[in-house]
């Protein structure tokens, strides 16, 4: 038990392609390849916190229910664990590392700088916030001896909670009055109660094989009290096997909830008092069970070969969120035709930004790795990737040149973000661009001479550049600054960019003679991105804010009155014309998840083709314009959630 504390165990955490027995939905959760352990919601339902780690490196992140948005908000370090929200929702509580022994953290849930509030030289995890957000408990691991203590959030000098016993472990009641226990001594374990002053001190549970449930972060924590905080839920090995019991805290007989042959542990409460979810090993595997928390016949939640831990009630108590052990985030195709879906990649990594060479056969692509961002091809058929880049810095952002033979991309390595060339078979590097500045967005011209790119290089205003693609020099094309993003008409001659010059500062649409000369603003109005060229060069699609949504729009290229191709009231961007310029393709958030859809570029009815992409809607069209090649968050490796709504009758 006490190695098990001193040394937190970190499992894979990998998604389910498979459902159980009763047919019930999984959703990846975490987008990136790691380790990942200690899922936490925020007060208001809307997030979740989680341990990630990459290799050595370890973090705090904070996602979207789905697993979308994903950000870092603690420092890596080799140890960082346990995050625990403060019950306003504006800072997490962890332990870390950062600073040599592991100690208590807090920072804000946005991101930044945390502020240690333990020390000493003994290791503190397991971090809980108190109902009032004035306090933390958290574990102390010290002469071989596992101690709950209180600090308060400000810092300062920390308390071993009160009452009687040895080596004691402890979670908040609900109303944060009370802390429950457990005690180790003697060679016994047991469950009691205690105020805050120690001035009152129940002993639940006598027979001194009690433990609290005790999950992947660490003993203790929520789940440990029933919502109204009458009653305190642990494992007890009193029948020679573990099994799950519940004890009144005011006064009363324990009573057991679960009886089997193999072990049940790590119950925790849904946030109505009615259940109790539970991992057990019978049925001869290790799963997710639910069972009444008034008594009754356990139900099986999963049924796989996998390793099933650490369960989480949602917020609303019609779900569960646990980590399962099998295999990653990969690229995947769509049909337009029919919609069926198809994994291209496999392995460990996070696929980014995909890329169809002009013959139509190879998919170019970034992949995240142990932290390190390295190119790779794979066959659009399916079949073995091929990794282009070893660099130990991050080469991404790749373009095929338009014969297919080249690619430029973006690599930091000698310090400064610059273009490079490289053979798409592989080998000798060339660099394009040496500058102390930060280059990015490359882009070919369609004949392949040129490549363009965005650069910080003038007075750190972000502006439009060329160069000929095997080496020159610069030209400056836009003077405008604040430039994001720019794409090459079909016949060479005009760049269509985006820039931050609108009147309130908002992104307008231009565009300008690939040459230079005067840019010629298509938008107005209203924030708008994008700006990709009709392939016979005749119209720009673009999308921009109105006043139900973020909907997509195609305009002249030559200027004049835009047409609005979409309409529903949500998010809808990222434009993308089909080969033959008859179709649109577009991310879109119309159903609460980030999909692709297709619709007529004349406008018309929009079709759903996908569901949980990733990436800022990242897909790019296949040359026959069959298929589109996509990055999907339906992976494996990950956290995920299992609906339970109807298995329980909600």
């Amino acid at each position: 038990m006490r190695n098990r504390v001193a040394c937190v165990a970190l499992l894979a955490c990998f998604a389910v392609q498979a459902c159980g027995d009763e047919g019930l939905e999984r959703l990846v959760l975490t987008p990136d390849d790691g380790d990942y352990s200690s899922p936490a919601y925020s007060p208001d339902g809307t997030q979740i916190a989680y341990t990630a780690a990459h290799g050595a490196d370890m973090a705090i992140w904070v996602a979207a229910l789905d697993g979308s948005n994903p950000e870092r908000v603690s420092e890596t370090s080799a140890f960082v664990v346990s995050p625990s929200w403060s019950p306003d929702g504006q800072s997490i509580a962890y332990a870390s590392d950062l600073e040599g022994i592991p100690q208590i953290w807090v920072g804000p849930a946005t991101g930044g700088e945390g502020r240690r509030i333990t020390g000493g030289a003994t290791p503190a995890f397991s971090a809980e916030w108190s109902p009032d957000g004035e306090r933390i408990l958290y574990g102390s691991l010290g002469s071989g001896a596992v101690e709950t203590r209180i600090v308060s959030v400000a810092g300062g000098e920390s308390s071993s909670i009160p009452g009687p016993g040895e080596n004691k472990i402890g979670s908040w009641s609900p109303d944060g009055t009370r802390i429950g226990y457990m005690a180790f001594s003697g060679g016994r374990s047991t469950i009691s109660v205690t105020t805050l002053d120690g001035g009152s001190v129940r002993q639940l549970t006598t027979e001194g094989r009690e433990r609290l449930p005790e999950s992947e972060s660490g003993p203790g924590g929520p789940g440990v009290w029933s919502p109204d905080g009458r009653e305190i839920v642990y494992v007890s090995n009193r029948t020679g096997r573990a099994d799950i019991w519940i004890a009144p805290v005011d006064g009363g007989e324990p009573r057991q909830l679960t009886r089997d042959v193999q072990e049940d542990f790590q119950p925790t409460w849904s946030p109505d008092g009615r259940w109790i979810a539970f991992v057990s090993q019978r049925g001869g595997q290790q799963d997710l069970w639910v069972v009444p928390s008034l008594g009754g016949e356990p139900i099986r939640v999963t049924d796989d070969a996998g390793l099933e831990t650490d369960p989480r009630w949602t917020p609303d108590g019609t779900g569960l969120t646990f980590r399962h052990t099998e295999t990653a985030t990969h690229l995947w195709t769509v049909s337009v035709e029919d919609g069926s879906t198809r994994q291209l990649t496999g392995g460990v990594g996070r696929e980014l930004g995909p890329r169809i060479s002009p013959d139509g056969e190879t998919v170019l692509y970034t992949r995240v790795q142990a932290g390190n961002d390295d190119l790779w091809t794979v066959p659009l058929g399916g079949g073995e990737p091929t990794r282009l880049t070893t660099n130990t810095t991050d080469d991404y952002a790749a373009e095929w040149s338009p014969d297919g033979s080249q690619i430029a991309f973006v690599s930091q390595r000698g310090g400064d973000a610059n273009i490079w060339v490289m053979p798409a078979a592989g080998g000798d590097l060339r660099q394009l661009t040496d500058w102390t500045s930060n280059e990015r967005s490359p882009e070919w011209s369609p004949d392949g001479l040129t490549v363009a790119f965005v650069s910080d290089r003038e007075s750190n205003l972000s502006d439009i550049w060329t160069m000929p693609s095997q080496g020159g020099e610069p030209t400056r094309v836009t003077n405008l600054g604040s430039a994001l993003s720019m794409r090459w008409s079909p016949d060479g001659t005009t760049l269509a960019f985006v820039s931050l010059t609108g009147a309130d500062g908002q992104a307008i649409v231009h565009t300008i003679p690939a040459r230079g000369g005067e840019p010629v603003q298509l938008t107005s109005g209203s924030w708008s991105a994008g700006g990709e060229w009709s392939p016979d060069g005749s119209m720009i699609a673009y999308g921009a804010f109105t006043d139900r949504a973020f909907d997509i729009f195609v305009i002249p290229a030559a200027g004049g009155s835009p047409t609005r191709i979409t309409s529903d009231p949500a998010y809808e961007g990222s434009a993308r014309w089909s080969p033959d310029g008859s179709m649109l393709a577009f991310g879109t958030d119309k159903n609460g998840n980030a999909d692709i859809a297709v619709v007529p570029a004349t406008g018309g009815e929009p079709r759903i083709l996908t569901t949980s992409t990733a990436d800022d809607f990242a897909f790019v069209w296949s040359p026959d314009g069959r298929t589109i090649v996509y990055v999907s968050e339906q992976g494996d490796g990950k956290l995920v959630t299992v609906s339970v709504a109807e298995l329980l009758g909600g």
